[in-house]
């Protein structure tokens, strides 16, 4: 009997190792010097790390998270020299081959292997203890090479050739992550026939994420846009309002966040055009998660239109996704009607150009 039971546990503990998720890195790069490599995420947090001697190193880290996910590494040398490291696609952007990232996806098994390249970035002056790096190809799974053989800027312009792509590309990676996440970053540029077209085309485990869940989910509420109300807000003074007052027949919102460095560099601009005309109304939305950090950017703006606060934490986030075709990136600057009829819109930091032309929009 208790040869079974200890059988039973040793099944149930190779299938929970199955189960888990985890990335090996494994490195030989010879011209390296003996430091510390680090594993982190796009935003710079450090996830794991591993020492280097040698050029030698290997990182192995298990993830709580399901699905893949972006990640970069830098290094550290005994001297205090950081080194971030790019590493060269099969990709274009801007129509040049040879598109460089720092992201790879987090895929079971990395292995880089050969010397690194310094980089002489044009009109860049970095410090001396700071050092752009190329490394040696990768050798990865298959999310990685998927990423690597998508063009970096494939979803900055939507058209219909650039529709026709993103099928051909999720056709031959129809497995892909990083479509399914950029689609699911772009979903409001596209129409809703167009995002349950590409999702169509999905194959395998990928159907079964809860990311491809919750974008067909939404998706499907995007059909009936009509049916969705215009939520009420809480505005910066904690009450619960209306976005837009009926009495202005033009409506500017602006999504933004504190934290957002082009939100806060526009703000000037957007304080000179409220005061010279009176004829469009001015609403700021925040997407922040803090409300904290977003007051006490607000003392320090001291914008006077309505201010009003939505994240992604919020019942009212989806219906202004919906609503306002509003995607991921900020500061995000949308121009209605009364009728909740989008005008114009425009994303990232505006000029005064722009801005003057796109509330101008009849």
């Amino acid at each position: 009997m208790k040869n079974i039971f200890f059988v039973v546990i040793c099944i149930l503990t190779i299938s929970c190792n199955n189960d888990e998720k985890q990335t090996v890195i494994k490195g030989n790069i010879p011209n390296l010097p003996d430091g510390t490599m680090y594993l982190a995420n796009l935003e710079g947090g450090r996830i794991d790390s591993a020492k280097t001697i040698k050029g030698v190193f290997t990182i192995t880290h298990k993830w709580n998270e399901k699905e893949p996910t972006y990640i970069k590494i830098n290094h550290i040398d005994k001297k205090g020299i950081l080194r971030f490291f790019s590493f060269t696609t099969n990709a274009k952007y801007k129509g040049v081959a040879g598109w460089a990232t720092e992201a790879f996806l987090s895929d079971p098994t990395i292995t880089i292997n050969g010397n690194l390249k310094y980089d002489t970035l044009v009109g860049i002056q970095f410090p001396p203890d700071r050092k752009p790096v190329t490394g040696p190809p990768l050798k990865t799974g298959k999310q990685t090479e998927a990423f690597y053989n998508i063009d970096g800027d494939l979803f900055d312009n939507i058209d219909g050739k650039m529709i026709q792509t993103v099928k051909e590309k999720i056709n031959k990676y129809p497995y892909s992550y990083h479509l399914l996440y950029q689609i699911n970053d772009n979903k409001n540029s596209f129409s809703p026939q167009q995002v349950d077209e590409f999702l169509k085309l999905f194959k395998g485990e990928i159907i079964q994420s809860d990311s491809y869940k919750k974008l067909s989910a939404y998706n499907q509420k995007r059909f009936n846009e009509k049916n969705i109300s215009i939520p009420q807000l809480e505005n910066d003074k904690g009450i619960k309002s209306q976005i837009l007052d009926p009495k202005y027949k033009k409506h500017l919102i602006v999504f933004w966040a504190s934290w957002c460095g082009p939100c806060r560099e526009e703000i000037p601009l957007l304080k000179k055009l409220y005061s010279k005309d009176s004829s469009v109304e001015f609403v700021s939305i925040s997407i922040d998660s803090d409300k904290n950090a977003w007051q006490k950017a607000l003392k320090e703006e001291q914008m006077n239109w309505k201010q009003m606060i939505s994240n992604e934490k919020d019942s009212s986030y989806e219906s202004l996704q919906i609503l306002f075709k509003l995607n991921g990136a900020i500061p995000y600057t949308v121009l209605v009607d009364s009728n909740m009829k989008i005008l114009n819109s425009s994303v990232g930091l505006s000029s005064e150009k722009d801005l003057i032309k796109l509330i101008g929009t009849k």
